[in-house]
């Protein structure tokens, strides 16, 4: 028997290398997470004499997952680990699984930041989120940039003990960062962690509304995107209805409105990335006087010229995951 491949010291979930195995003979392939196995399985050779243990990566991805960021930090300790694979009930080797629900071209041992772009547009009242992995030692800076065009530094987080080695989710929204710099005419900022740079340009512009959005992105890490371009209602409901004493009555009725969002002004082209992410993801809420609510894009309308100098806005259907808090919207 000869192991022709195996899975990297460090993967994603979505790009992990497939086990290829050179035998003759039927083998066992097991797999342990936490101290627990969670997949023990014969195989048998195919007609070259090889065993291919295909889609691993998305076998892991059912033990691991993201969580939303709790105050200004929170681990991510479910979201990678270290998996173990067995042949015959020998350790062939280990490996550090990171989540990730579709392929990406990020280096697994130098990852950076969590998220598909490290450039983006914010604005005030809304919650921003950056994600990597970090251990003992790691430190995280920020650079606040004023209209004048100076500059200043500011230590955001050092971890100085712990043996933890997991993806952490910091909250980086602007009130936070201007809490760091009150005498600065703050403009755009900068995190840095690790020689990796995220970079947030503050939009000043007043707007009528804007609507904060977060979801859970391709790595399973907290992400936001503001709308600015307005909320609209349809609104419905499904009920029963019956006759009684001489008249119809409506009973068990559940309020089911539909709600229209549009980005409005779209500033950046990675902007796209992260509509195309919010379109896609499995977990999404909006931002209500200060307190989540869970969603559910039902429709979208988001297209994009493939002439790169034109930005056309998003469009996107929701309704509430919880019908009972379609009263806590007001439009």
């Amino acid at each position: 028997m000869n192991v022709l491949q195996r899975p990297r010291e460090k993967e994603f979930c979505a790009t992990m290398r497939d086990y290829i195995i050179d035998t003759d003979v039927t083998i066992t392939f097991a797999v342990k997470y936490g101290g627990k196995t969670i997949l023990d399985e014969e195989y048998v050779p195919d007609a070259n004499n090889q065993v291919r243990v295909r889609k691993l990566g998305k076998f892991c991805e059912l033990a691991l997952w993201g969580v939303w960021c709790a105050g200004e930090t929170s681990w991510q300790t479910d979201a990678a680990g270290t998996f173990t694979f067995l042949i015959n009930g020998v350790q062939d080797g280990q490996s550090f699984v990171m989540f990730s629900r579709m392929q990406t071209k990020k280096d697994a041992d130098a990852p950076g930041w969590l998220s598909e772009v490290n450039r983006k547009v914010t604005r005030d009242g809304c919650k921003e989120y950056v994600s990597m992995v970090m251990g003992r030692g790691a430190q995280v800076t920020v650079t606040g940039y004023a209209s004048d065009g100076s500059n200043t530094d500011a230590l955001l987080l050092r971890i100085d003990s712990g043996d933890t080695v997991a993806p952490m989710t910091l909250e980086v929204s602007p009130e936070r960062i201007k809490g760091l710099f009150p005498n600065l005419d703050l403009v755009r900022y900068v995190v840095n962690c690790n020689n990796n740079r995220y970079e947030f340009l503050i939009d000043k512009t007043r707007y009528l509304d804007t609507w904060c959005f977060r979801y859970k992105n391709v790595y399973d890490m907290p992400e936001t995107l503001s709308a600015v371009g307005g909320i609209s209602i349809n609104g419905k409901n499904e009920d029963d209805t019956a006759f009684m004493f001489g008249v119809d009555r409506k009973f068990a009725v559940k309020v089911a409105d539909e709600y229209t969002a549009n980005s409005g002004i779209i500033m950046l082209q990675s902007d796209y990335k992260l509509w195309h992410n919010l379109m896609n993801a499995q977990e999404a809420d909006i931002l209500v006087d200060g307190e989540w609510l869970p969603i559910l894009i039902t429709k979208q309308k988001y297209e994009r010229e493939l002439r790169r100098s034109v930005l056309k806005a998003v469009e996107f259907t929701f309704r509430m995951a919880d019908p009972e808090q379609n009263n806590l919207i007001q439009v």
